[in-house]
C-alpha cells in the first residue's frame, strides 16, 4: 500500500484540466483516474505498474467490486486526443491523434497488477503547449461528483489569475457551451445547468471549506464564478515576481563560495526557502539588491514586515 505521506501534490497539465473526457455522462471516476495516472507519471515516467489495491486506494475506492468500474474508466481514457504544432525528439509535429492512456495490461501470472503505458508523444505535446495547475490527489479523489471535481479544478486553475474585479477577488466566466463540454451534458437552459453547478459548489465547500459563488449574467450570457482570494504564499516577504532576480543577485555574489552539483536544484531550494521565509539574512541581501542594483532606498518599499514591489525606469538612451 502507498503511504499517505508519500502522496505528494502534483501538477496537472492544463490540457487535461481544461479538457473533457467524452461519453462519460455523470461518472467522475474517469477524471479521478486521469489525475491518478498523471500523479504516477510525475513519479515514474510514462511506464509504471500499480496493483489493483493501490489503484483503489488512490481512487478512494474500497471494494474489489469497483475493479470493473476502473476497467471501464481505463477504456474511456483511451479516447484519442489531438495535439497540434509541437516538437518531438527534434522533429516538428503538425498534429498527432492518440490516446493519453496508450495501453493497460494485466498478465495471467496470478499477480493483481496493471502495467500502464502512457503515450509519450501526447505527453510531450501537452507539456510544450500548456501550463500546469497544482493539485492534491487525495483531495481531488475525495469528490463524489463530476460537478464538484471539475469545478474545483477550475477554481484552483484560476484562483490567483489577475482580473478586473480588483485585488483580493478571484473570478472566471464560462458560457453554457464550455460547461456542457466540461461536464459532458447538453443543457440548453442556464437554469438547468445552474442546478448541477450549485451541487458542485456545495461539495467544494463541504470538502475544502472554500466558498465559490456563481450567477448567470443574462447580458453576457455567461456564468460568473467568484471567490475571495487569500495570499498564496502567506510567509513570503518579498514580491513573488522578484524571487528569481533576488536569487540571481545572491548567486552572483556567492557562487565562488558555494560547491553546487546541480545549480537548478539549488536554485529551487533557495526559492522554497524564500517562499517559506527560511532564507537566512534575507533582509540584508534584498536590501543590498535594492540599493546597489536599483539605487533604491528599502525604506520606501518596506511596510509591516514585507517589501512592496517597485518599478524600474529605463532611460531611452540606454536602450541602444
Amino acid at each position: 500500500m502507498i503511504k499517505k505521506e508519500d502522496i505528494k501534490p502534483f501538477r496537472k497539465n492544463n490540457a487535461l484540466t481544461d479538457g473533457y473526457i467524452p461519453n462519460t455522462g455523470k461518472a467522475v471516476l474517469p477524471d479521478k483516474l486521469i489525475n491518478t495516472l498523471f500523479w504516477k507519471y510525475e513519479q515514474e515516467g510514462d511506464n509504471f505498474i500499480l496493483s489493483m489495491s493501490e489503484l483503489r486506494q488512490l481512487l478512494s475506492l474500497k471494494s474489489t467490486k469497483d475493479d470493473e468500474r476502473i476497467i471501464e474508466a481505463i477504456k474511456l481514457l483511451q479516447t484519442p486526443i489531438v495535439i497540434r504544432d509541437f516538437t518531438f525528439k527534434g522533429e516538428g509535429v503538425e498534429w498527432v491523434s492518440a490516446p493519453f492512456l496508450s495501453r493497460a495490461t494485466k498478465w495471467k501470472d496470478g499477480q493483481k497488477y496493471i502495467k500502464i503505458k502512457l503515450d509519450d508523444m501526447i505527453i510531450e505535446g501537452i507539456k510544450q503547449k500548456y501550463g500546469y495547475t497544482p493539485l492534491e490527489l487525495n483531495l481531488c479523489n475525495s469528490f463524489k461528483s463530476k460537478y464538484g471535481l471539475k469545478l474545483y479544478e477550475m477554481f484552483v486553475r484560476y484562483y490567483h489569475l489577475p482580473n478586473r474585479e480588483g485585488k483580493g477577488v478571484g473570478t472566471v466566466s464560462k458560457d453554457i457551451d464550455e460547461l456542457n463540454k466540461t461536464f459532458d451534458t447538453s443543457f440548453k437552459q442556464p437554469s438547468k445547468m445552474k442546478e448541477g453547478l450549485n451541487r458542485g459548489l456545495k461539495e467544494i465547500e463541504k470538502i475544502t471549506g472554500e466558498k465559490v459563488t456563481c450567477f448567470f449574467n443574462k447580458h453576457k450570457k455567461k456564468f460568473i464564478f467568484g471567490w475571495e482570494q487569500i495570499s498564496k504564499y502567506p510567509k513570503l516577504r518579498i514580491p513573488f515576481n522578484r524571487i528569481d532576480e533576488f536569487i540571481d543577485w545572491y548567486l552572483l555574489h556567492n557562487r565562488d563560495k558555494l560547491h553546487i552539483k546541480s545549480i537548478e536544484k539549488y536554485r529551487q531550494s533557495l526559492k522554497n526557502r524564500v517562499i517559506e521565509d527560511e532564507f537566512e539574512d534575507l533582509d540584508i541581501w534584498y536590501r543590498g539588491m535594492l540599493q546597489h542594483k536599483h539605487n533604491l532606498d528599502y525604506r520606501d518599499y518596506y511596510e509591516r514586515g514585507k517589501y512592496k514591489d517597485f518599478i524600474v525606469t529605463i532611460k531611452k538612451d540606454t536602450l541602444f
